[in-house]
């Protein structure tokens, strides 16, 4: 019953269309087949618990420059011109992506920022969870062995655009 949800899950994911800071559209399925692993981390530019993952993120892809790495901003409110103008502000060279409609980070229940996904080469799911995992995690994937799963519990803030997605739905 479990690979039959996993399988319902995946297809949603998958379907998920993302949007850069340029306003291009990518699909989540392109990203994950694009011959590289790929790591996304739920964030928000004006969040104070997403200052570390920042950090974290822009030192995993210098360490890790085989793997395509991202920032996911989830939080409701954001445009592309304030996100740029606080990465010009900061000096960040961070790749970000809009998650316009919180798609992604409802079909996957994620509700806190500084959640890490990662996809293999091969576009399978190796690892959901917190940051605090995430460079163990890339190195178990680098090395070719299986992903062990976070066993701390998320941390970061509440990604808002939600609880306003939901407030919005009710009748």
């Amino acid at each position: 019953m479990k690979w039959l949800l996993w399988l319902f899950l995946s297809g949603a994911v998958t379907a998920q269309t993302l949007v850069g800071l340029d306003g291009h559209k990518v699909s989540l399925d392109e990203l994950r087949r694009g011959g590289k692993p790929l790591v996304l981390m739920t964030w928000c530019s004006h969040c104070a618990c997403c200052r570390s993952g920042e950090k974290t993120l822009l030192k995993l892809s210098r360490r890790y420059p085989e793997m395509e790495m991202r920032a996911l901003d989830a939080q409701f409110g954001d445009d592309s011109k304030q996100v740029q103008a606080y990465l010009q502000r900061q000096k960040l060279r961070l790749p970000v992506l809009f998650d316009p409609r919180g798609g992604l980070c409802r079909v996957l229940g994620i509700r806190t920022s500084t959640t890490a996904l990662v996809w293999d080469s091969h576009g399978e799911m190796r690892y959901f969870g917190n940051l605090a995992g995430l460079p163990k995690a890339l190195e178990q994937l680098r090395a070719g062995h299986s992903v062990a799963p976070p066993t701390t519990p998320q941390q970061g803030c509440p990604i808002l655009f939600l609880e306003h997605l939901d407030k919005m739905d009710r009748p």
